[in-house]
């Protein structure tokens, strides 16, 4: 852990509302990131942001930096967050988990191998694959973090046609993965 990080989460164990802000600064937009390919509106992600780092103010003591790093520690709280959230949904339509979990994992992170970045890169060739509306339903829903009804709305299609779309992409890019021998 660098030293920057190191006073912050020490400032905002002392009590030092500057650096627990400082703290939040630097990871919040990360978090609200992954909550928006998640799956979750804009508004959601930014209300279980802000839950994520409650629960990470209010347990930063049990954090141990000779177990690991900041990050992912961080990362199994926003995962938590979000998973207690879609639980509590009759139908989460729109979580991926394993396009989420592909999210978190970054060069900070022990899981952020070379073969997950491997697996990432293929996932991003078959998208790229994949034909221009079907691409494009993709990159609203996971990079924009669109509902299917914000998609629906933006490209001026049916919402069931928006799930049709999604869901004929998820098989292509699973078959795409089969042919990579990502996924078996």
């Amino acid at each position: 852990m660098d030293e920057h990080q190191r006073q912050l989460i020490e400032g905002a164990l002392s009590g030092d509302a500057d650096a627990c802000g400082a703290l939040y600064d630097a990871n919040a937009r990360w978090v609200k990131v992954y909550l928006l390919r998640s799956g979750f509106t804009q508004a959601d992600a930014d209300d279980l942001a802000q839950e994520t780092f409650i629960r990470v103010f209010r347990s930063l003591a049990t954090f141990d930096a000779g177990r690991g790093e900041f990050r992912p520690w961080l990362a199994a709280i926003a995962r938590n967050v979000a998973r207690k959230r879609w639980s509590a949904r009759k139908r989460p339509e729109n979580f991926d988990p394993e396009l989420a979990e592909e999210m978190l994992a970054g060069p900070d992170d022990p899981h952020g191998s070379a073969e997950v970045r491997e697996e990432i890169d293929a996932v991003r060739q078959c998208v790229q694959s994949l034909p221009d509306d079907l691409r494009r339903v993709v990159s609203l829903r996971y990079v924009d973090g669109l509902t299917t009804r914000g998609i629906a709305a933006e490209v001026r299609l049916a919402e069931a046609t928006v799930r049709l779309r999604i869901e004929d992409a998820r098989r292509r890019i699973e078959q795409c993965l089969r042919g990579k021998g990502v996924v078996e």
